[in-house]
């Protein structure tokens, strides 16, 4: 839909034409007590990839989870039997559920009136939080990544571009194993037992919508969320929720690699989630001990720390450094509000950040009915 083979546009007067994403030039403090993610709002996508604005698909951390150390999970079990794999998931990259959303709390709260701001959607970026993890990273990794974003009405939307997708056996494979763990570890409501032999639907889901600020950029976010945690549902969103991951076991049990240390940290960190369960793989599909991490600042915090910690080579003020220069790079080149006008912004490793201009209705990854809604509205 989006190539990157016709030329460069040139810089704007006075408007740099790349990114640098060099570590060094990000390595200054940064004030991490002022990004304090808030939910404002949930939803569900259900199997039939409609997004009411409620919790049906929350599930519910097993009430023994923090006792959990030996344990003997084939993350193989049901499958392909009772697997029923995503249908549209991975080619809908873009922000249309938190639209849907938007657009069902507006019809709540003010009928079919006119939107009172002029800028109806009240952030300066609307976005994924995996569109902003891949940022957030970008000067501690190698894989490159591709964004398109549009200005409409004021506020910046994100959709993500992939040109090589995994639709193979093995990529449901991996699919499966990982919801799998999700499946042994959660259920349906608080203190109810998991039932592993169930169906297992990968297009459900449930949604965190968060509203969070870096430095001077507003920005409304959604988080898929794996579970809530019964034993501090007093605690308010997100700070209820926990993360839970897979991973291989390699050397001592509970050591995680400092690669996937970065990525678990900023999914986490970005929705505001404190914790991380990490289930640990002694083969492919087996997972055999479980582990929890604080998700902090300064990184990951194993609760009990292994004799081999692993040091992390990557600093999180560098990458929220880095992701706020990205943010102000994009308000300063997106300068065109207009739904049918798209900035490809790209990077590939060694390389600067980058970007294309695409123009025309076909380009436009909005929701229609929402385009619709605020075309209606007066300026």
């Amino acid at each position: 839909m989006y190539s990157l083979d016709s030329q460069w546009w040139p810089s704007y007067c006075g408007v740099q034409s790349t990114l640098p994403t060099a570590q060094q030039l990000y390595d200054t403090p940064f004030n991490f007590g002022s990004y304090n993610p808030e939910e404002i709002g949930c939803l569900s996508r259900t199997a039939s990839h409609t997004f009411p604005n409620d919790s049906r698909n929350k599930h519910y951390l097993r009430s023994d989870a923090q006792w959990m150390s030996d344990v003997h999970f084939d993350l193989l079990e049901g499958y392909p039997e009772r697997y029923i794999r995503a249908t549209t998931e991975r080619r809908d990259r873009s922000v249309n559920h938190i639209l849907a959303w938007l657009l069902k709390c507006w019809s709540q709260q003010q009928g079919a009136g006119a939107l009172s701001s002029t800028r109806p959607v009240n952030f300066d970026f609307v976005v994924r939080r995996g569109h902003l993890v891949k940022v957030l990273v970008t000067p501690h990794v190698q894989n490159g990544w591709k964004l398109a974003v549009t200005l409409f009405r004021g506020t910046y939307y994100f959709l993500e571009i992939e040109d090589n997708e995994d639709f193979s056996d093995a990529g449901d494979c991996c699919d499966y194993m990982g919801h799998k763990f999700e499946q042994y570890m959660t259920s349906d409501s608080p203190g109810r037992a998991p039932n592993p032999s169930q169906v297992l639907d990968v297009n459900e889901a449930f949604y965190s919508l968060v509203k969070a600020s870096v430095k001077n950029h507003s920005i409304l976010l959604s988080a898929e969320v794996d579970s809530e945690d019964p034993l501090v549902r007093h605690l308010k969103a997100p700070a209820c929720y926990v993360e839970l991951k897979t991973t291989l076991m390699r050397g001592d049990p509970g050591t995680v690699s400092s690669i996937k240390r970065l990525h678990y940290w900023a999914q986490s960190f970005l929705g505001g989630v404190p914790r991380i369960l990490v289930g640990f793989k002694r083969d492919e599909r087996t997972v055999v001990k479980c582990r929890t991490f604080d998700v902090t600042a300064r990184g990951l915090t194993q609760r009990a720390p292994t004799s081999a910690e692993v040091p992390d080579y990557w600093k999180p003020q560098i990458c929220f450094n880095f992701l706020d220069a990205f943010l102000s790079f994009v308000k300063k080149v997106v300068t065109e509000d207009n739904h049918a006008v798209v900035y490809v912004f790209s990077w590939n490793r060694g390389d600067d950040v980058r970007y294309q201009i695409k123009r025309g209705q076909e380009h436009c990854f909005l929701l229609p009915e929402f385009v619709q809604r605020l075309t209606q509205q007066p300026r």
